[in-house]
């Protein structure tokens, strides 16, 4: 297959895949929701809902135009500024599909005659993203949220007597360890195709676990897992070209940002997503405490009583989120005091307090 008509496919997946996930999730886009809308910078705090309709409008033509016809950049640098404004208007939006895709519309912009280039800057990104979302799965919070609660108690419907029996907890590492070296190899490795083949079948089995059929959870990564695996096919379809140095002095920004800022997301000064810490059990839950259940709030109060509120109404912002537009909060501790000031401006009366709690360090800040 020719390199160009390999990116021709990759930019049309990405294009497909893209435009199910924006339509699935179109409440994240628009501001007809109850879900708090955060801009990036106060600026944009008074930017009329229109606007934000009006890019979720064009970015849904951009994505279906370059389906059917063919990708001009022009079309590309469109989509992308477009996607940027909207991003920029409201942080939930931030989400680590959309700066995977980002990141791919971008690379196919810079390097529009090169489809070289194009392939070899998503290996290296692939290679990025199994690389720290391994590294981000090393610690106790994925074991006791992801691994047990999820897929030892509610998915495979295991006893806590059978997993302390049979010394199933720390079976959990295996996760990351095989996600790091599967990575490693990808980099290295001559047979990156079967390195490929391996991480397809990881994909398939998250479906499995959080699909329809499973888990029945946050729908919206179902069609980015499908997406990786359709990316993983088309990329390694046939051998990639070496690494050279003059490449990696050319490409140095791309570096930069895959393989250097996310090592700054472990001590909180990089975005987390954008450093695809993903299901690893770390970061904090916050919890919305009311002295009363708020009628436009109802169908996102929490169905059972909880400590952390002492028994009043509460609401989790993640629930809330994955419930009403189909997308997780943004994991950053800037932006659960942007919607604490929100809340508590618009609930006065009723809003009690707002409390973010660590699971892993049991700790708990009230704001």
């Amino acid at each position: 297959m020719p390199d160009q008509q390999q990116v021709t496919y990759l930019i049309k997946v990405v294009a497909f895949f893209w435009l199910i996930t924006k339509i699935w999730s179109y409440k994240t886009w628009v501001t007809d929701r109850m879900y708090p809308v955060i801009p990036s910078l106060d600026i944009f705090k008074y930017v009329p809902g229109l606007v934000h309709e009006l890019l979720f409008g064009f970015s849904v033509l951009a994505l279906s135009l370059i389906l059917f016809i063919k990708a001009r950049r022009w079309l590309l640098i469109s989509l992308f500024l477009s996607e940027l404004m909207s991003c920029l208007l409201d942080t939930v939006r931030w989400q680590p599909w959309e700066y995977m895709y980002m990141c791919v519309l971008l690379g196919g912009i810079v390097n529009f005659h090169k489809p070289k280039n194009v392939l070899l800057l998503m290996h290296l990104f692939l290679v990025s993203i199994y690389l720290f979302s391994g590294l981000h799965k090393f610690n106790r919070g994925f074991l006791c949220l992801a691994w047990m609660n999820m897929i030892l108690i509610d998915f495979l419907g295991l006893s806590m007597d059978v997993i302390l029996k049979y010394k199933l907890f720390f079976v959990g590492l295996l996760i990351p360890v095989v996600e790091l070296v599967l990575a490693v190899l990808l980099l290295i490795s001559k047979s990156k195709r079967k390195i490929s083949y391996a991480f397809i079948v990881i994909h398939v089995i998250i479906l499995i676990v959080i699909g329809p059929f499973g888990l029945n959870h946050n729908s919206v990564v179902w069609f980015w897992n499908a997406a990786m695996i359709c990316i993983l096919l088309i990329i390694y379809v046939k051998p990639i070209d070496p690494i050279t140095k003059n490449f990696c002095v050319s490409n140095f920004y791309w570096l930069i940002l895959w393989f250097i800022m996310p090592v700054f997301s472990f001590f909180g000064h990089w975005y987390q997503y954008f450093s695809f810490n993903l299901y690893s059990g770390k970061g904090e839950q916050l919890y919305i405490c009311f002295s009363e259940k708020k009628e436009e709030l109802k169908p996102y109060f929490e169905p059972k009583t909880n400590t952390i509120c002492q028994g009043k109404p509460c609401v989790n912002l993640q629930n809330w989120a994955l419930a009403e537009i189909k997308s997780a909060p943004l994991p950053e501790a800037e932006n659960y005091e942007k919607i604490a000031v929100y809340m508590k401006q618009k609930y006065p009366e009723s809003l009690t307090k707002i409390i973010s709690y660590n699971l892993q360090n049991q700790k708990i800040v009230e704001w």
